[in-house]
């Protein structure tokens, strides 16, 4: 069994991760008669979870004290350790060519990512014709988020932005879907890979 803890931002993050309980929690029997087999518990502990990082001898008393608060056979006390699990993370890339000088591609770019989720998180001119942008993402719908980093190069009155996608599968292959949306709105060339 595992015990997890969610600190979450706000409502909003955390209707969205009561869904996915919801979700887990499910029919288990309904499960079991489609034929998809039982996937295991997943349940909302409605209790106060308490993570006491306590010096020796000390839990002893911690606990003793709050026997003398709740009714017996309440309290349950798990010893765990934090166990990293990050999921897989998935690089997409786009090659785009624009026929325009870097100083428009950057505000075309900044008005392309203003109209989604987005905080740009470091904009550096490196010289004329060289600049660098990293956005950070948040893809509707519950995909997860993306960090985008785009390094433009003017070359000959023409603007390469190499634009590298970061995130969760999903979350950046729908991205990396929007941004070719996006662009095939201007006189662009694209190069995927």
């Amino acid at each position: 069994m595992h015990i997890i803890t969610l600190n979450c931002a706000d409502d909003t993050e955390k209707k969205r991760v009561r869904y996915v309980i919801d979700k887990w929690e499910g029919d288990k029997e309904g499960q079991r008669a489609k034929g998809k087999g039982l996937r295991g518990e997943v349940a909302e502990v409605k209790a106060i979870v308490v993570k006491g990082d306590l010096a020796e001898g000390k839990l002893g008393d911690f606990i003793d004290e709050l026997y003398s608060k709740i009714s017996a056979g309440q309290v349950e006390i798990y010893k765990a350790e934090i166990e990293k699990i990050e999921p897989e993370k998935k690089i997409e890339r786009l090659n785009v060519t624009f026929k325009d000088n870097i100083k428009s591609v950057e505000k075309l770019i900044s008005f392309i990512f203003s109209k989604k989720n987005t905080t740009l998180r470091e904009h550096r001119n490196l010289s004329d014709n060289f600049s660098e942008m990293v956005y950070q993402v948040y893809m509707r719908r519950g995909k997860g988020g993306v960090e985008v980093r785009i390094v433009l190069r003017e070359e000959g009155g023409e603007t390469v932005a190499d634009i590298r996608l970061e995130g969760i599968e999903v979350a950046s292959k729908s991205l990396k879907a929007d941004l070719l949306d996006d662009f095939s709105f201007f006189d662009v060339s694209i190069d995927e890979e």
